[in-house]
């Protein structure tokens, strides 16, 4: 399994219309699906959960709510409602409506537009089915797949629909499951360097468990025409020297934490310095990568 740098479809604001977002969802789009661990093992559960409370709000979405209840009903304070009602965020509410249904009371925001959601696997079936839901914003369903399996969120409102796919990858002896783990070189404030992988915190804002407890890296590899250095957020491991296409077992164990790759001093690019431009970068370092062999606890375990 290969870790992929995000992509993601840039049509007009809010004009989402088949667009697939293949990472699950970024922190702007309107709904966002997870999938975790990444990784299993056979005989692990796996998690489907789905968040789409970052559809557009509206007044126009607003719903009468109750004799006396609708869009306009603004207010300062409660004795500006009906006698049953609240004032919440300058708008009337009826103190009995229910509070998980998703098209709720008016708030500054306004409301949710009406919607329909579903989320389906392609090697097993959700239970209870995941099919034109339209109250609970989030959700979840936990399972456990006998496959790799590839979870698929749709929901439409407004006349538009946004799709989302999300993997989990089981762990697998023959052929061996071997993660790629790109380090790209990036100049940033602090210099240049090498963007590192947090595999419990991917993509900076969205945290997800990467690898089930089941889940072991056997052995690292530099995958690169360049001597690297190799290390952990953790203090006990690394940094190791790697020669292109050297092995080490310095890492076997649970993946997990922060993984750092840097060119060796004795690597011949080191000499060449990057002069990090506003616009351009000259004379930039090389992308680093390494390939991680994985198993699982329990060898026996492993299915065809």
């Amino acid at each position: 399994m290969n870790i992929q740098i995000l992509k993601i479809c840039l049509p007009a604001l809010f004009l989402l219309s088949a667009c697939a977002a293949s990472t699950g969802g970024l922190p702007g789009d309107p709904a966002h699906l997870k999938v975790e661990p990444e990784l299993f093992c056979p005989g692990d559960e796996v998690t489907v959960s789905w968040d789409v409370s970052n559809m557009p709000r509206d007044r126009s979405h607003c719903s009468i709510l109750g004799e006396g209840y609708d869009s306009d009903a603004s207010c300062g304070t409660a004795p500006d409602c009906p006698t049953d009602g609240t004032c919440i965020d300058g708008y009337c509410c009826p103190s009995s409506f229910p509070s998980g249904i998703a098209q709720a009371c008016p708030n500054h925001y306004g409301c949710y537009p009406p919607f329909e959601l579903t989320v389906t696997a392609d090697t097993l079936t959700l239970t209870p089915p995941v099919n034109g839901e339209n109250e609970e914003l989030t959700g979840s369903r936990t399972v456990m797949p006998t496959a790799t399996t590839t979870f698929n969120g749709r929901v439409s409102f407004e006349d538009e629909t946004y799709t989302m796919t999300e993997t989990a990858e089981m762990v697998r002896l023959t052929p061996p499951s071997t993660p790629v783990y790109e380090f790209p070189f990036v100049c940033s404030s602090a210099g240049p360097g090498w963007q590192p992988l947090d595999l419990d915190e991917e993509y900076g804002w969205r945290e997800r468990r990467y690898a089930s407890d089941n889940v072991r890296v056997v052995n690292v590899r530099n995958t690169t025409s360049h001597t690297i250095e190799l290390r952990t957020n953790n203090p006990a491991v690394g940094p190791i020297t790697l020669t292109p296409g050297q092995v080490t077992d310095a890492f076997n164990g649970h993946p997990q934490g922060e993984w750092f790759v840097s060119l060796s001093p004795r690597d011949p690019a080191y000499l060449v310095i990057p002069r990090c431009e506003a616009t351009d970068i000259a004379d930039p370092w090389p992308d680093l990568q390494v390939e991680a062999t994985l198993e699982c606890a329990n060898p026996d375990m492993d299915m065809d």
